[in-house]
């Protein structure tokens, strides 16, 4: 396994290949790039580390090739079905796919399929681990657009059960705040307090109304945003007020949070936005990542501290590349892909 130092390298610099490590109960902290926290610092001068040479008669492995392997580093998986949603789980991440596949991704090995759950008519809109996933091992996913929007439950090597229906929509979110399962469904958002797991969801509590479109639910701490289409432009918000507003896009995707920014993810822009944060309040503009560089970026989550992924929807309104649809480890020192897609 390779060391979390090379972890640091492409979150800050896309020189590197990530890794998540399998161990969930070891803690994934890279250090934080501009927009999500702050710079690390720069290496002590002095010589280079001496490198090791290949003993005699030893080759270098040749590079992996096949229809699925992408040369981007910052690509930790492959091949997916539109990639809509999602959520760090420790050191690792889940995607869910529209199509109702969930995978766990890592770049020590191909994605794992967890399950899946049928959306019939409709689509996957969101997931999120339970907050006891490292003792249960349970996987929450929203379901919209076939009759009444589905909270559905899943568990590795088991049938999916539907906790709790809401009202119809085309997109939602869908998260844990400190502990209480929160939907994004339509313009509402709604709480499940009573809600332990067991047994199916009952006596939503109303938070708010009249949220847009909501596409995406994000925490740090106990602080909950969201993510929505309004007649304003795509926006990011509390329940009780806008953050900031992007009057020229007109879809959002999923949506990230961090002690002193948020992100967003815009996919008819082909981006994803950091904006500074302080005391809930934007402190300064929006900062474009990967601007152009993977297409269609909807699924947007924090793994660890600070280290941004993206899941893409080329395959559903974009023009995908042959190793789409993707899940990619996005920089975060700003700037965009040029003009060519990769």
């Amino acid at each position: 396994m390779r060391s979390l130092s090379l972890l640091v390298v492409v979150a800050v610099a896309m020189a590197g290949c990530a890794r998540f490590d399998d161990r969930l109960e070891a803690p994934f902290t890279p250090a934080p790039g501009p927009g999500m926290g702050a710079a690390p610092p720069s290496s002590p001068p002095g010589p280079p580390p001496p490198t090791s040479s290949p003993r005699s008669g030893e080759q270098d492995a040749p590079p992996e090739t096949g229809p699925c392997v992408d040369p981007d580093p910052a690509v930790i998986a492959t091949c997916l079905d539109p990639a809509v949603a999602v959520a760090g789980l420790g050191e690792r991440a889940l995607v869910a796919e529209s199509t109702g596949g969930v995978k766990i991704v890592s770049v020590d090995g191909p994605p794992e399929d967890f399950g899946r759950v049928d959306p019939r008519a409709g689509r996957v809109a969101a997931i999120a681990p339970s907050p006891d996933f490292a003792q249960d091992r349970l996987v929450y996913l929203l379901v919209v657009g076939d009759g009444p929007s589905r909270v559905e439950r899943l568990a590795r090597g088991d049938a999916p059960r539907t906790v709790a229906e809401l009202a119809p929509a085309e997109s939602g979110g869908l998260a844990f705040v400190d502990g209480v399962l929160t939907v994004g469904v339509g313009a509402e958002l709604v709480r499940f307090p009573g809600f332990r797991g067991i047994g199916t969801a009952d006596d939503p509590v109303v938070v708010a109304r009249d949220l847009g479109r909501i596409s995406g639910l994000c925490t740090h701490g106990t602080d909950l945003y969201l993510s929505s289409v309004t007649d304003r432009g795509a926006v990011i918000r509390s329940a009780d007020r806008i953050i900031w507003t992007w009057p020229d896009q007109r879809s959002a995707g999923g949506c990230a949070a961090a002690e002193d920014s948020l992100a967003l993810a815009l996919p008819d822009g082909e981006r994803a936005d950091t904006l500074p944060l302080a005391g809930g309040a934007a402190r300064g503009q929006p900062e474009a990542l990967a601007e152009g560089r993977y297409g269609r970026i909807t699924g947007l989550a924090a793994v660890g501290e600070g280290v941004l992924l993206g899941g893409t929807t080329n395959k559903r309104g974009g023009s995908p590349v042959p190793t789409d649809d993707r899940a990619v480890i996005l920089p975060q020192t700003g700037g965009g892909g040029g003009d060519a897609r990769t």
